[in-house]
């Protein structure tokens, strides 16, 4: 199975976060195959309790609160990419959207019935019925056709690519906090021997805590990875701890672990496929920026108090307590 990132079922989805991520839906008007094929009234049934309905208007308030402001962040996005499209008279076809299935299938696995298989586990995680897969392939449709003009192939970009894919890599480990205090507590006991894993599990907000901090082998060249971690990685000894490393609203505390070597794969074997790779690996940076850019347009007024709940607690970018 392989492990680089799925960009854009992340991205497309919920916003950008992490360090590397994308989804994108369709607009309704527009996109009307995007939809479900049948749009239930609110008394319509929907499911009998015993013999008793339950109807839309039952479940309304609940939907709004448990998926409404992930939904509506989905349309907001949609909207502002159909704008920028018929701005300049792009459209997106049934034959672009199948091709980002293809990508996305491609990237999980060479095997086609593995990566079915890691699609579906993708989806069902995400909630990804069929309207809202369709609408994520569109969304990556949409932003990979934005971009393509400022995509650029060279030499240049061609070898950050190799060295990224077959240079020497580190292995480290991560604690994110969000305070200062924090971080300089937890660098304090890590002098004093305090094991990185523990803290890291007792104290992280990042995923990686239940791996007590590890993350997947990296190298620092990588710009996906944010700079001030990769400068502060780059200045250490395995077993050495940096001190706080501010991200973002983050404050990070990192243990290089070991450095691995670069592999045996020259650029000039490779030269072809790293064409490729730097074609969609520019396409994904691109996809993250335009995605990031258009993420507050259109203007936006929430009139349900529920759906404005769902939609702040969902915010990627809100402050942690």
């Amino acid at each position: 199975m392989r492990t680089g990132p799925i960009i854009l079922v992340t991205l497309a989805l919920a916003g950008c976060q992490g360090h590397q991520s994308v989804n994108v839906p369709t607009r309704p008007s527009r996109q009307p195959s995007a939809l479900p094929a049948t749009a239930p009234s609110d008394a319509r049934p929907l499911a009998l309790l015993d013999q008793d309905p339950v109807a839309l208007r039952d479940m309304r308030v609940r939907l709004l609160e448990a998926s409404g402001g992930e939904v509506i962040r989905e349309l907001r996005l949609e909207h502002a990419l159909q704008t920028q499209l018929d701005r300049e008279s792009i459209e997106i076809t049934d034959a672009a959207i199948e091709a980002e299935e293809a990508r996305l299938l491609a990237e999980l696995d060479d095997d086609r019935d593995v990566a079915l298989r890691l699609l579906q586990n993708i989806r069902d995680a995400q909630g990804l019925g069929p309207a809202r897969y369709r609408s994520l392939l569109w969304r990556n449709a949409a932003l990979r056709a934005l971009v393509q003009p400022h995509v650029a192939v060279d030499e240049d970009a061609m070898r950050l690519v190799w060295e990224i894919s077959h240079g020497p890599k580190v292995r480290v480990r991560v604690i994110a906090v969000s305070s200062f205090s924090r971080a300089a507590a937890i660098a304090e006991q890590l002098e004093q021997g305090a094991p990185f894993d523990r803290l890291a599990v007792d104290w992280s907000t990042d995923p990686s805590r239940d791996r007590g901090g590890l993350l997947d082998v990296f190298s620092t060249a990588d710009p996906s990875f944010p700079t001030a971690l990769r400068q502060a990685i780059d200045e250490l000894e395995s077993g050495e701890h940096t001190n706080p490393v501010l991200l973002g609203d983050r404050y990070v505390v990192a243990l290089l672990e070991e450095r691995l070597p670069a592999d045996a794969v020259t650029f000039d074997s490779i030269q072809g496929e790293l064409q490729t790779r730097t074609r969609l690996s520019q396409e994904r940076l691109l996809m993250q920026e335009e995605a990031y850019r258009l993420r507050n347009e259109p203007s936006m007024r929430l009139f349900d108090e529920t759906l404005e709940a769902s939609y702040l607690a969902t915010d990627p970018e809100r402050p942690s307590p």
